[in-house]
Formats: structure tokens, sequence, C-alpha cells
């Protein structure tokens, strides 16, 4: 990370991005934004007043997204099920998204998101990306998954996550499978 200064001369970071995944950065924000005008149209969202540890996976419920059957090359992700875009399910990309809310009363313990993806994913949390492949066949993705700290990411109140899937090759096909599972665990305080 860079460190800038701001006119006001507090010193703020800067997140630098890999050069790579197969769309430009600019594009990658520019699907995230069309998201959130989606959620806001809709006003989708889900809300976690009194709850300390939450867990939400990837299923129906998320924003484009479709439960497909798991293939047998790919991780069992606890909680979740694996999705592609409820549009097209032979789409080459999916572009699946969801919002929820956060007591304000409460601060942020600890918190994580379980990737597993067929192919390469950008994962966008309120507005700052987290994960940025290159386009790749990399089996670890989906054979293991990844786990990644997101605890800086979230706020309290409205948080909204995109992540945008890629399958390597082409559409997705029974020949050539493409999916995406996610799990968020949030561990909240007690009331302040």
């Amino acid at each position: 990370m860079n460190k800038k200064q701001r006119i006001a001369g507090k010193s703020s970071r800067s997140v630098r991005l890999p050069r790579s995944t197969g769309i430009p950065k600019m594009k990658a924000m520019l699907l995230y934004h069309a998201q959130l005008k989606k959620h806001n149209k809709t006003g989708a969202g889900r809300l976690f007043p009194n709850q300390t540890t939450i867990s939400i996976g990837t299923d129906n419920s998320w924003f484009n997204a479709q439960v497909i059957p798991s293939d047998p090359g790919w991780i069992p992700v606890a909680n979740a099920n694996y999705v592609w875009y409820s549009g097209n399910l032979s789409s080459e990309n999916a572009v699946i998204s969801t919002r929820f809310t956060l007591s304000q009363r409460r601060t942020i313990r600890s918190a994580s998101l379980f990737l597993s993806v067929d192919n390469y994913a950008v994962v966008i949390i309120n507005g700052v990306p987290l994960v940025y492949d290159a386009p790749q066949n990399t089996p670890s993705f989906f054979t293991t998954g990844r786990s990644f700290n997101i605890r800086r990411f979230l706020r309290r109140g409205r948080n909204d996550i995109v992540i945008i899937a890629f399958n390597f090759g082409g559409p997705r096909s029974v020949s050539n499978p493409a999916g995406v599972a996610a799990r968020l665990d949030i561990r909240l305080s007690s009331l302040l």
C-alpha cells in the first residue's frame, strides 16, 4: 500500500491493484457501481441488529445469483452454495452481490471471507478491491479455496459486496464448469 497526502495534511492509504484480471480496473468498478444501483432500486439487504455472530453464504438470495450443482472437483463450502449468474447460466462470467447492515452499536471484532471460484474473480467490498485475480486456471482456487481477513473492509451500517467471477476458456458448460461459493463470517462485540 502507498501512503498519499490529503489536502488537509492527514495521510490516507490507497490500494494498488495487480495489473490484470481480464477486465480493466475501470470496468470492474463500473460493474460494482451498476450492482449498487440495482440494489438501491430493489431495496434489497439484510439486517443484523441483534446478532454478534453472522455467517452469510452465497445462495439464491444474493443479487443475480442462482444455485448450481456442485462439480465433484470443487471443495464443499459450509453454509454456502455454488452459484452463477441467474440471467444466463452459460455465460462466461457472473456478477453477483449482497448488501447487509451491521449494528451501529457494535464494533467489528473479526471478519473473514472464504472464496472458492472456478476459475478466477474480482471481489470488491464497499468500493475497495479485495481480490483482483489475473486470468488463470488455478485448481487450488476451487479445490482448497482461499480465506481473506476483511475486517478493515467492513464498517458499521450498510455494507456491499460484489463478486465478479470468470470462467477460464469460454462459456460455462458441462465440459467447462464454472461456479463461485463465498462465505462471510463476522463477529461483533456486545452492545456499546
